[in-house]
């Protein structure tokens, strides 16, 4: 390690004092400014000469102008930190009179048998602004979710009754009034059905849609595997139909919602059974690996996720169309196959809320992959 003599340790920390991003304050036991860097004066639109001298609560607005020397006093008597060595978010204000918000970090030290204090001054007008943009969206969010779960209600009674009766009355003239019916009639009543069926479905799904951002179950521990087997067993009859098999690796355990998670496995499956290519045989091959992510601006080790990847042989799609087929009511096959184009938006909906995402690789012809990505951890409190 180099050696500095006292005038040139004198001159570096004089460069550093001068050139930091961060406003940067020294006073006395008595609240004197001792001295002040360009920084510092920048941030209050002073020059350093008009403040230097001077108590640092002319740099205060009210109510901590006032009581800024008390509350000097009570720490030299009593001893108690209530914001040295600790920092907090204060408030300053600047020459013009204007105040702004700033996160002041305060040391003190002892230099020649006297105390100084050091305060490091940050402005955070910006992050407050951020914050309250926050607010305002997650306000919004929260507005737009109300607004979705009172249309579930309105789906579950309102619009579900009327078509309860069509399907009732339906059901009736099939099995009474047949006979007495054209075959073209005939025809005419077996589209209504089916109408009104996929009718019910779409309001199913819809309810579904709705439902995932609630948040009246916590996560408690799901083990993958044990959501895997249900899904498959309540599938068992499609897929002895159709021979399909299912191959997968070892399942982590997650911080989840069981229920939302089974949905997920159930819609991924079911669609790489419905998208099989003319004359084949479903193959899904389901694996999961984990990922150690980096903390933001850090080197340490960040939340662990784990991605399962389900892969399958069926007819695939055009990879431009990755991002569109999560997005609600989107049907790339057209009239093909039946559906409501819910079941990947809920997909997508359910991995967000657990702090991850679903991304589709698709080739035409080639089959499908798509790549769940979930926290395996959660905050409780959070959810």
């Amino acid at each position: 390690m180099k050696n500095y003599s006292t005038g040139e340790s004198e001159a570096r920390l004089s460069a550093i004092f001068d050139h930091a991003i961060d406003g940067i304050i020294t006073i006395d036991e008595k609240g004197i400014v001792e001295s002040m860097n360009p920084a510092a004066a920048r941030l209050f639109g002073y020059e350093p000469v008009e403040v230097l001298g001077q108590n640092i609560k002319m740099l205060m607005p009210e109510p901590d102008r006032t009581r800024h020397d008390t509350y000097l006093e009570n720490y030299q008597t009593t001893g108690v930190k209530k914001i040295i060595g600790i920092g907090r978010e204060v408030s300053g204000k600047r020459k013009d009179g204007s105040k702004f918000p700033l996160y002041l970090s305060v040391t003190e030290i002892q230099f020649e048998g006297k105390t100084i204090f050091t305060g490091i001054i940050h402005d955070i007008t910006e992050l407050k602004l951020s914050r309250e943009k926050l607010r305002r969206y997650a306000a919004e969010l929260e507005r737009s979710n109300r607004e979705l779960q009172d249309f579930a209600y309105v789906s579950s009674h309102d619009l579900q009754e009327p078509l309860r009766k069509i399907q009732a009355f339906g059901d009736r003239l099939l099995h009474k009034e047949a006979p007495n019916l054209s075959e073209q009639g005939q025809d005419y009543l077996a589209r209504m059905l089916n109408a009104a069926g996929r009718m019910q479905r779409l309001i199913n799904d819809l309810l579904s849609f709705s439902r995932i951002s609630s948040k009246t179950r916590e996560f408690v521990q799901v083990d993958l595997n044990q959501v895997l087997a249900e899904v498959l067993t309540d599938l068992e009859l499609l897929i002895e139909q159709t021979e399909t098999r299912v191959e997968a690796s070892d399942l982590p355990t997650i911080d989840g919602d069981y229920t939302q998670l089974a949905q997920v496995f159930q819609n991924l499956i079911s669609n790489a059974i419905k998208f099989v290519k003319d004359g084949e045989k479903p193959r899904i091959k389901i694996s999961a690996r984990a990922v150690q992510e980096q903390a933001h601006l850090t080197a340490t080790p960040g939340d662990e996720t784990v991605e399962v990847t389900f892969q399958d042989n069926g007819t695939g799609f055009d990879q431009k169309y990755a991002d569109r087929i999560f997005h609600i009511f989107q049907r790339l096959e057209g009239q093909k196959f039946e559906g409501s184009g819910i079941g990947l938006a809920i997909c997508k909906r359910v991995a967000n809320r657990h702090g991850g995402d679903i991304v589709a690789i698709g080739t035409p012809g080639a089959g499908a992959t798509f790549i769940l990505t979930l926290s395996k951890r959660q905050t409780r409190h959070e959810n």
